[in-house]
């Protein structure tokens, strides 16, 4: 996999965006859109929790900070 500057490259990163996207669930007024990024929020937890699983079964290096 080549990594690209804007990749995402930690278990953090990937929680930090999740944050965001719950931010602008709760920020906004229009329900659809509420719903839709929650579930995004959703998606990148489960992104960080998948490279959480491989970094500890060894499939993937943790990057360096």
């Amino acid at each position: 996999m080549v990594l690209r500057d804007n990749d995402m490259r930690s278990v953090a990163e990937y929680l930090e965006t999740a944050a965001e996207f719950d931010d602008l669930a709760r920020l906004t007024s229009e329900p659809a859109l509420k719903e839709r990024y929650g579930d995004v929020a959703e998606c990148y937890r489960l992104l960080a929790s998948e490279l959480q699983r491989l970094i500890e079964t060894g499939a993937l290096k943790p990057e360096q900070p």
